[in-house]
Formats: structure tokens, C-alpha cells, sequence
């Protein structure tokens, strides 16, 4: 037994993202087959990327502990039944939401590199689709979903943490915002299939992809909230 708590403690961070990168695919498989075994999974994920953080930088993060934790809570509600669970849904998105943007603050502090226009064609094709792709989702299922003002709401916040998530690395080239493309069109797929598996065609492959979506957007997540330490402190930023 002291064997194996020595080897948990020694565990590289590298080994357990993989560990949580590989419960992430178990959790997608058995929930797959077995929808109500895939609950018993899930959380192993959750606290493995918060081990991965803290292994990593030797330190505890409560704005990325309460994301991890809405989030799981919302989740299991999403995966269970949007429609009945609608309101708890929405209010945890909106408090893991708000965790990012508050994570993303030093970052947004950070000097912008001079922006040409050439650097600016993509960003305003993944603006415009990000805007299109959101109001015509909430224009679709407006009559549908009980609770019209969060929804609303939930929209509106969606779309400002995506637009986030694609200029910030239009402002600061650091390799590692390249996570950020990962982390917003992940929630948005997330979010999009959700409704759509709720409220249109309730297949068991858009299930898979909402738990895919879900998977890459906590890893990406956790590997961010790590890479975020090095952008703050990264003398060369001036360089991207």
C-alpha cells in the first residue's frame, strides 16, 4: 500500500493527462452502451484534470475547481434530460462560463501584437460563424425550451466566451492559445448537439458527439488553465 501511494504521488503530470485523456475514451464507450453505468465514469475524468493541474503547478485553483464542478453538474443533468433539467443546466453553464472569462482576464491584460490585416480574415470568418451558428440556434428552438430568458441568456454568454475564445489569439500569438480554438467550438458543438439531440432527432450518435465535445473541451480546459501560468510569465511574449 505505501508503494502504491508513492507511485500516485510521484505520477508526471504528462501520465496523468493521459490517464484522464483515457478515462475521458472509457467514458465515451461504456456510457455508449450502457448509459446509466457512464455516470460512474465520469467524475473520474473531472478529478483527474484537477490532479493533472495540480501535479503540474504544485498548487490548487478554486476558479478552475468550481469550473470542473459546474460543469460535471450540469453535465449529468445535459446527458439526462436537457429539457427537464433545463434551468439547473443553464445556471451551471453560466457560473463554469463565467469562470473561464475570469481566467482569461491577465491574458486579455497582456500587451496586443500589432494586428495587420491579413491576420484578421480568419478570425472574422470564425466571428461570423459563430454568430450565425448561435442566433440561428436560439431562433430554432426559442418556442421550444421552458425557460426563454435563460435561454436567451445562455445564448448571449455563449456566444461572448466563443468570440473570446477566437480573438485572444488574434491579439496574442502565443502557441499555446491555439487551446482556446479547441475550448470554444468544443462548447459550442456541446451546446448545439444538445439541442439538437433534445429538441430534433434524439439519435444515439449525436449523444456520442455531445460526449465527445464534452471530453475535448475538459481536456483542453485543463491543459489551458496550466499553459495559462506560462503566457503570463513568458518574457519573450512581446514576440507573438
Amino acid at each position: 500500500m505505501r508503494e502504491i501511494n508513492s507511485n500516485l504521488y510521484s505520477a508526471r503530470p504528462s501520465q496523468i493527462l493521459y490517464l484522464g485523456v483515457f478515462s475521458c475514451v472509457l467514458f465515451i464507450l461504456i456510457s455508449s452502451i450502457n448509459h446509466s453505468f457512464g455516470y460512474y465514469i465520469q467524475p473520474f475524468f473531472y478529478l483527474t484534470f484537477y490532479w493533472f493541474y495540480y501535479k503540474a503547478l504544485d498548487k490548487h485553483n478554486l476558479v478552475f475547481a468550481v469550473f470542473l464542478f459546474s460543469a460535471y453538474l450540469g453535465e449529468i443533468f445535459l446527458l439526462t434530460d436537457v429539457d427537464k433539467y433545463f434551468d439547473i443546466v443553464l445556471v451551471t453553464f453560466l457560473i463554469a462560463v463565467t469562470a473561464m472569462l475570469y481566467t482569461f482576464i491577465p491574458i486579455l491584460k497582456i500587451r496586443p501584437r500589432k494586428i495587420t490585416k491579413e491576420m484578421v480574415l480568419q478570425p472574422i470568418i470564425g466571428v461570423v460563424f459563430c454568430v450565425y451558428t448561435v442566433m440561428y440556434l436560439m431562433s430554432m428552438y426559442y418556442n421550444t425550451v421552458p425557460n426563454k430568458f435563460l435561454f436567451v441568456f445562455g445564448g448571449i454568454f455563449l456566444l461572448i466566451f466563443t468570440l473570446v475564445c477566437f480573438l485572444i489569439p488574434l491579439r496574442n500569438r502565443h502557441p499555446s492559445n491555439v487551446y482556446l480554438y479547441l475550448i470554444g467550438g468544443g462548447l459550442l458543438i456541446e451546446s448545439i448537439l444538445s439541442f439538437v439531440y433534445t429538441y430534433s432527432m434524439p439519435m444515439p450518435i449525436i449523444a456520442t458527439g455531445v460526449k465527445i465535445a464534452i471530453c475535448v473541451h475538459k481536456t483542453c480546459v485543463a491543459i489551458y488553465f496550466v499553459k495559462i501560468e506560462k503566457i503570463r510569465t513568458d518574457v519573450d511574449y512581446d514576440e507573438y
